[in-house]
């Protein structure tokens, strides 16, 4: 598949595909008719609409694609929507990013689980593995391509992904799942649905397990297995014909395995022995979440709605390591606390410097003679990098029709976040968050929509800001619409960026040094507290279409996209200096269209052409200028059904991405009971890293089996 036209070609291809396909079905029945059954997305706006008139451009990845993919990962289900990155970050742990920016932490995404937020909000992360949600229980996922801090807040800057789950009552019966393959992999799935005349209830337990990587690209050995294991309950409750209730619990736990790559800064003066430090720092993950959403609908033009949701994110990671014992000494500690960042960046790697003044060439002088000797005394601690965070939040949502032709959406909430960790926030950090927030859609005409709306929100830690957004559609039909969008948006510093305090503090140290069995490691790092809100803006012309008869439909946009104040970084303890100074803009175009060829053949296809200009290096060559998708679905005689599926994406970090995936399932029906034999195959094709270059992606070199029944 080549991913390279030119960018003339682009430009005269985009319209081309636009006026051809207007041309071809200008006068095809379903051109003119204005009550077709169109499928309806919500994320947007909060109001459930057709695509066509939708302020954006959104995917949807259907429960049929989800099933047909095989996929293990919900990272993996991303690739197929345009202009949607997803690369390793660390081992074999996804991170998804939209457009482009460094992908070290996805900070820029809003990400849903049936409305409730999991970004977390202290250290900026989606922790995509540890999700308290299994693949199966995925009823769609809609992804809003495009700033929409106007409906979910802040750090919606690029995009929202809103993960939605099945509904109990059209859940039934029993489902068991097993997996089994190459590279570890081991998996499973139970689930158990229950309903009464006013209530329904899912209960599903899955567990998933790998062994990551084999090797880095160098052929070392790559230690980033996983292991987790969930927990989500469900329940839907009819209060009567106006009101219900829908709650749910979710857990998750499990371990992450993690290398132990501390290499001492006075490596060439100590010598510990093997027994005296730990060769690995695994990584634990515990999550917990639990939901209530209060619907009623006081007439049949006004409804409101009431969400409360509490969280809990633990993450707990120690080892014992070695270091010089003077690492831990005042006057070290001192020497790095007046040095500037370039005389720290000496320091770090262990180095003297000059132009310092008169203190710190007598602390200088110290150093050197406590390294004087060939050998120096050493001691072994335990490290930990623990945090926990928590969110409680709680939103009341109006919905109001004034008029056939007006609706109105408005809403208020409030959140608080709490993150605790004594290395890298010293303690404990807190937010406060109110949000105020109104759209309307109105129907001008029978073919012109002009929707709009904003958010104000007040942030304890960053101040108040507001977001808004204005959208004009033009409808030919309910099914096929042109749109032009501009909206704002903002990003919030998250505590570690704004409030680090970052220092690790060594406990149980052998041998003591003196007697203390605790010490500060010297080289530290805090932040300035001052650091601004990213902002946004951005513009989009779009089209989307539903062909009823041709079974065809297709969404088109060209966007710019302009990030100013950003805050870019790799966090890195010796050489921590956060600031706003960055930008970088985005501009291209992104196509989306799916087609269901015949009855058994369907077809799914994403192409994106993306160019940027960013003032930062980690935020360059990290955004593929062709990126797309294929997708070719079948369903054969006697409940046989394959699916294919091809990813690219060129100059990814400096590599190239071409990623296979194929599944051939088989049907038995025994009575009441269904049994499904499904096998998978997922190969890389041009054996090339993806991602950081340290990362070569032979864990999508595999082969698995799974096996299904259902009564």
């Amino acid at each position: 598949m080549d991913l390279k036209p030119s960018r003339v070609q682009f430009s005269i291809l985009l319209p081309s595909i636009l006026t051809l396909s207007l041309s071809h079905f200008a006068h095809a029945d379903d051109l003119f008719i204005s009550d077709l059954a169109l499928p309806e997305v919500l994320t947007a706006t909060h109001l459930y609409q057709p695509p066509a008139a939708v302020p954006g451009s959104i995917s949807t990845i259907d429960q049929e694609l989800i099933a047909a993919s095989g996929a293990r990962n919900i990272t993996d289900l991303l690739r197929l929507v345009p202009g949607m990155l997803v690369v390793p970050d660390s081992a074999n742990l996804g991170t998804v990013n939209y457009h482009g920016s460094s992908p070290g932490q996805a900070r820029r995404l809003q990400v849903l689980i049936d409305g409730r937020s999991v970004y977390r909000a202290g250290f900026a992360q989606v922790d995509w593995s540890d999700l308290p949600v299994a693949i199966e229980d995925i009823q769609r996922i809609e992804v809003f391509r495009g700033p929409n801090t106007v409906s979910y807040g802040a750090n919606a800057l690029l995009g929202v992904i809103n993960i939605i789950t099945e509904s109990p009552k059209d859940t039934h019966g029993t489902l068991l799942k097993s997996t089994l393959g190459e590279n570890g992999i081991r998996d499973w799935y139970a689930r158990q649905a229950w309903h009464s005349d006013r209530s329904d209830m899912r209960l599903s337990l899955s567990g998933l397990a790998d062994d990551g990587f084999d090797t880095r690209t160098d052929g070392t050995h790559f230690r980033d297995g996983r292991r987790l294991s969930r927990f989500n309950l469900r329940a839907n409750h009819q209060l009567n014909e106006k009101s219900s209730i829908d709650w749910q619990l979710a857990f998750k736990e499990g371990t992450n395995q993690v290398n132990n790559n501390y290499h001492s800064i006075f490596a060439n003066k100590i010598q510990p022995k093997p027994s005296e430090q730990d060769p690995n720092s695994d990584g634990q993950a515990k999550d917990y979440a639990a939901s209530l959403r209060w619907t009623t609908a006081v007439n049949s033009q006004h409804s409101l709605s009431l969400q409360a949701n509490a969280q809990q994110w633990q993450r707990l990671r120690e080892w014992r390591g070695c270091e010089a014992q003077i690492s831990f000494s005042a006057e070290l500690n001192e020497l790095w606390d007046i040095s500037s960042p370039a005389q720290r960046a000496a320091l770090s790697r262990g180095k003297f410097f000059n132009n310092a003044t008169a203190r710190q060439l007598d602390l200088q002088r110290w150093l050197a003679n406590a390294l004087s000797p060939q050998f120096i005394e050493h001691s072994c601690g335990l490290i930990n990098e623990n945090s926990r965070e928590s969110r409680a939040d709680l939103e009341l949502q109006d919905t109001y029709s004034i008029s056939e032709r007006l609706r109105l959406i408005s809403g208020l909430s409030y959140r608080y976040d709490q993150a605790r960790s004594k290395t890298f926030l010293n303690g404990r950090q807190r937010k406060d968050i109110v949000r105020g927030f109104s759209q309307f859609e109105w129907y001008t005409t029978e073919h012109w929509l002009l929707q709009g709306g904003g958010m104000l929100e007040h942030d304890s830690s960053n101040g108040d800001s507001f977001s808004p957004r204005l959208a004009v559609n033009y409808l030919f039909t309910p099914a096929h619409g042109l749109r032009a969008v501009y909206s704002e948006a903002v990003r919030s510093p998250d505590m570690f960026e704004n409030s680090a305090d970052w220092r690790y503090r060594v406990h149980d140290l052998r041998p003591t040094i003196g007697q203390n069995s605790t010490g500060d490691f010297f080289i530290s790092a805090q932040s300035s507290g001052k650091l601004q809100q990213e902002k946004i803006r951005a513009y989009e012309l779009g089209y989307n279409g539903h062909f009823a008869q041709q079974r065809i439909s297709f969404d088109l946009k060209v966007f710019e996209e302009k990030i100013s104040r950003m805050i870019s970084h790799t966090p890195r303890l010796e050489s921590f200096n956060l600031n706003n100074n960055d930008h970088i803009k985005f501009y291209g175009s992104e196509l989306e269209a799916n087609w269901q060829a015949s009855s058994k053949d369907r077809l799914r296809f994403s192409y994106a052409y993306i160019q940027d200009r960013a003032s930062n290096t980690l935020d360059q060559q990290v955004t593929p200028p062709h990126s797309g998708s294929f997708a070719w679905l079948r369903n054969w005689e006697n409940n046989w059904n394959s699916s294919l599926m091809y990813f690219a994406a060129q100059q990814l970090n400096s590599n190239d991405l071409q990623l296979m995936t194929l599944r051939v399932a088989k049907q038995f029906d025994l009575a009441d009971k269904r049994l499904t034999v499904a096998g998978h195959l997922q190969k890389t094709l041009n054996n090339q890293p993806i991602g950081r270059t340290n990362n070569k992606d032979n864990s999508h070199d595999t082969a698995y089996a799974t096996v299904q029944l259902e009564f």
